[in-house]
C-alpha cells in the first residue's frame, strides 16, 4: 500500500478525524514505523482549526501525516501523486466517497480501495492491504509484536467547536454599484453570460452529439483532475465535455461523428462546430447518466455549447436537477428500448413543447439517413417552476427578472 488518504468532503467530521488521531497516538505511543504516506483533508476550516486546537494535527504530523488545504484534493486528483513509474501497478486507500478508475491521480494503474477513515489509517501504518487490524500483530522498532486497540472518538469535540476565519464574506448591503472586474484575456476565469430563453417553438433539425454506451459520471460529462483550474471559465472547462463518454457507435471515447463534414473528431470541437453553424443537437445516455459529483459544470457546459437536451434511460437525481436549473430539457424514454432505434446520422426533433406541463408528454422524431423516422415518446419530471426556468432560459435567469421586478 502507498498511500493512504482520510478526509475531503467525505468521512471528514470532528469524530472521524479523532478516531483516526487515536490510531495515529497508538503508533506513536507503540513505537510503530509508518509504511504509506498518509494525508489528512479537513472537511472545512471550522473542523481544521478545532482538531488544530485540540492537538489532533500534531499527532498526525509525529507520523508523518501531511494536512492538506480544506478542499477537494486528492479526491478529484489535486495532489502531488508521488510515484517512480505512473504505468507501475499500485494501490491507494482513500475514505472519499468514489473510487473508480484515474479518479485520484489520473492513472489506470493505480488501484484505489475504500474504507472508513479508521481503517485506512491503520492500513497507512501497517503498509499492507492483507492486515487485519482486529487480529494481526505489527512488528514495531524494537522488534517487539504489537496489536493496534480499537479506535476511539468523540462525536463532538468535548471543548466545542472554534474558528478565526471561516472564510465567509457577507454580501454587500446595496450590489448596485459593485461591479466584477476580469481580464478579458484570462483563462481561468471569465464573466457568466445569460443563457438564451426559449424560442417558443418546438426544437427541429437537432443533431445527434453522442450516443453513450454504459456508464456516464458526471466526470466522465466533465472531468475534474487539470481541468478544475478552469473552473472559472465556462468556456475554457467545456473543452472537456463529455470527452470521457464512450461513444455506443464506435466503442470510442471523444471520437464522434461530425454530421457537418461527415469525419470523427472530439466531442467539444464537434458540437462548437454546430454552435457556429446555427445548429443545437442532443445527447443521448443510458441508465443513471450522471451520477458522482454533484458539479454544475456537467450541465452548464452542454447549455453554453448548444446541446438542447438530454435524452437517457434513466438520471442520477442531482444531475437531472441540475440539467433543469440551467433551462436544458432532460428527458427519459417512456420505452427503454427506443434507445436502440437512435442511428449516428439521426437528425432529431422534439415535439410538444409549447404544450410543456407537468405530468405530460413530448414526441422526439429521429429522422434517419435512409429517409425513414421512428416517432418515440419520452417523459419529464418537471414541475411548473421548472418549467419556467426552461422557457426563461435557466433559474438564474427567472431570479434576475424576479428581483428587477422586486425593484
Amino acid at each position: 500500500l502507498e498511500v493512504a488518504l482520510i478526509g475531503s468532503c467525505t468521512n471528514s467530521s470532528y469524530e472521524d478525524i479523532s478516531r483516526s488521531a487515536s490510531l495515529a497516538k497508538q503508533a506513536i505511543d507503540k513505537n510503530l514505523e509508518v509504511h504509506s504516506e498518509f494525508t489528512i483533508t479537513p472537511g472545512s476550516e471550522l473542523v481544521r482549526y478545532t482538531i488544530e486546537r485540540d492537538g489532533l494535527l500534531d499527532t498526525f504530523d509525529q507520523i508523518g501525516g501531511v494536512v492538506l488545504a480544506n478542499a477537494c484534493g486528492p479526491c478529484i486528483g489535486q495532489w502531488a501523486r508521488h510515484i517512480d513509474d505512473p504505468n507501475r501497478k499500485n494501490s491507494i486507500i482513500t475514505s472519499f466517497n468514489r473510487n473508480f478508475a484515474k479518479r485520484n491521480d489520473g492513472l489506470a494503474s493505480t488501484h484505489a480501495f475504500v474504507a472508513s477513515p479508521e481503517i485506512v489509517t491503520a492500513l497507512a501504518i501497517a503498509g499492507d492491504l492483507t492486515f487485519n487490524p482486529l487480529t494481526d500483530t505489527l512488528k514495531n522498532r524494537d522488534g517487539k509484536e504489537v496489536k493496534l486497540d480499537e479506535p476511539k472518538g468523540f462525536e463532538l469535540p468535548p471543548q466545542g467547536f472554534d474558528v478565526k476565519d471561516a472564510g465567509y464574506q457577507a454580501p454587500a448591503e446595496d450590489g448596485s454599484g459593485v461591479q466584477v472586474i476580469v481580464s478579458p484575456t484570462s483563462d481561468r476565469l471569465q464573466l457568466l453570460e445569460a443563457f438564451k430563453a426559449w424560442e417558443g417553438t418546438d426544437l427541429k433539425g437537432l443533431k445527434l452529439l453522442i450516443k453513450a454506451k454504459g456508464k456516464c459520471t458526471t466526470d466522465h460529462i466533465s472531468m475534474a483532475g487539470p481541468w478544475l483550474k478552469y473552473r472559472g471559465h465556462l468556456d475554457n472547462i467545456s473543452n472537456n465535455m463529455l470527452i470521457g463518454a464512450v461513444n455506443a457507435y464506435n466503442d470510442k471515447t471523444d471520437t464522434v461523428k461530425n454530421q457537418l463534414t461527415g469525419e470523427y473528431g472530439a466531442v467539444p470541437a464537434t458540437q462548437r462546430a454546430y454552435k457556429a453553424a446555427g445548429i443545437g443537437s442532443i445527447v443521448v445516455g443510458d441508465e443513471n447518466y450522471g451520477e458522482g459529483s454533484s458539479r454544475e459544470h456537467a450541465a452548464m457546459e452542454p447549455r453554453h455549447l448548444g446541446v438542447r437536451a438530454i435524452l437517457v434511460k434513466s438520471f442520477a437525481r442531482i444531475h437531472e436537477t441540475n440539467l433543469k436549473k440551467q433551462g436544458m430539457l432532460a428527458l427519459t424514454f417512456a420505452d427503454k428500448d427506443d434507445y436502440e432505434k437512435i442511428q449516428e446520422d439521426d437528425v432529431i426533433d422534439i415535439v410538444g413543447l409549447t404544450e410543456f406541463v407537468p405530468g405530460s408528454t413530448l414526441t422526439v422524431v429521429f429522422h434517419h439517413k435512409d429517409g425513414s423516422q421512428d416517432a418515440i415518446t419520452v417523459n419529464h419530471t418537471y414541475n411548473q417552476q421548472q418549467i419556467e426556468w426552461f422557457k426563461a432560459g435557466g433559474a438564474l435567469n427567472v431570479i434576475r427578472a424576479q428581483f428587477a421586478a422586486a425593484k
